[in-house]
């Protein structure tokens, strides 16, 4: 390999999965060289994208361990065999121990962590940048601190025209107002944001929305969406928060009813897609084929959940032989089958965890025609 060219070599670096990768930096350190090279992310992510190579990453929580497990699982694309063990499971170890994580968000092979840190008088959230090739750790400065801070998450994404990556951290905080003689109980959201090689957060006060306090799953056209509400009408909504100029907007739903609560949004077959619950114990998957087009959403298939309890199936991916990717009750793993209408659970052998499965895909930077 040493004789090679350098252009050959990266090229032939850049077709490996992303799990063999890792494993080639540690054999000698001209490999370890030549993955660290500044063109190789570009032609990697290229080849990738071009062959739809998806990866899952898993993490696992223990009571009975100190520390979270973070493994991930090579090329899911072409799984086509439930019965076969998975190969190529590894453990990603981040050095970051006795520390359980509240939120993971990938994006790139860069994985957003989240977690709790006391020093005996207060609470302190705390965030971290983990880039997985690279095996480097990143700590964020501390974010604010707000009075009664009800519930947090977070979003994290690239924007393709700045080449920046943003940590969206959502504040839910209980408010009391006082009105004819009597105290309210209300919501409100403060929304504060850090970029990538910067020194500080910024906080957000311009958001005419109540966002759902999930982390953001779908990175589409260098913006994060979330689903939520407007906070006069209280109509539900599909929300996006452009990564350029940190401005949230309304995006055009589907015409269906969905429920805030069971939908999610997520990012299929390379489209925004939303997750609808129906009466008839389904999962509708929609997606929008020209972002930003109301008249592009698409009921694309719809998910018999059959014995499985509809509320604990999570959709993950949509592969290429017509089979999504779902996760079950955060234990299980499942592929079902578009065509035949069949679900069937994949082999994962002696995997002991409980897990939430995190998608790695790439952001998808699709204009409007």
């Amino acid at each position: 390999m040493d004789s090679l060219p350098l252009e050959i070599s990266l090229n032939i670096f850049s077709r490996l999965p992303f799990v063999s990768l890792i494993y080639c930096k540690r054999v000698s350190k001209s490999w370890h060289a030549l993955l660290k090279h500044p063109h190789f992310p570009y032609l990697q992510k290229a080849f990738h994208d071009f062959q739809n190579n998806l990866c899952l990453i898993l993490h696992c929580s223990s009571s009975c361990s100190p520390h979270d497990h973070i493994f991930i699982v090579n090329s899911c694309s072409h799984l086509s065999d439930p019965d076969e063990h998975w190969k190529d499971i590894m453990d990603i170890n981040v050095p970051l121990q006795n520390h359980k994580f509240n939120s993971i968000v990938n994006c790139n092979g860069l994985l957003f962590l989240s977690y709790i840190e006391s020093d005996n008088i207060m609470m302190h959230n705390k965030g971290c940048i983990y880039n997985i090739l690279a095996a480097k750790l990143t700590n964020l400065p501390n974010s604010p601190t707000f009075f009664k801070e009800f519930k947090v998450a977070y979003g994290f994404g690239f924007h393709p025209r700045t080449k920046e990556y943003k940590v969206v951290r959502i504040v839910e905080q209980e408010c009391v107002s006082y009105d004819f003689g009597r105290f309210e109980l209300s919501l409100d959201q403060t929304i504060v944001v850090f970029t990538l090689g910067t020194y500080a957060w910024r906080t957000k006060r311009n958001n005419p929305f109540l966002l759902q306090m999930q982390p953001s799953e779908a990175l589409v056209n260098g913006a994060l969406h979330w689903l939520g509400q407007a906070k006069v009408s209280h109509s539900q909504l599909i929300i996006s928060f452009n990564l350029e100029n940190e401005g949230f907007y309304q995006i055009p739903s589907p015409n269906c009813r969905f429920d805030m609560l069971q939908s999610h949004l997520l990012l299929l077959g390379g489209c925004l897609s939303l997750t609808v619950h129906t009466d008839k114990n389904n999962i509708d998957i929609w997606l929008m084929k020209n972002y930003g087009i109301q008249g592009s959403w698409t009921k694309e298939f719809t998910i018999n959940s059959g014995s499985l309890s509809l509320g604990s199936i999570r959709p993950l991916f949509l592969l290429s032989n017509s089979k999504v990717l779902i996760e079950y009750a955060k234990q299980s793993l499942f592929l079902y089958d578009t065509n035949k209408k069949m679900t069937k659970k994949i082999n994962l052998g002696d995997f002991p965890y409980y897990f939430q499965a995190v998608p790695h895909v790439k952001p998808i930077n699709s204009v409007r025609p």
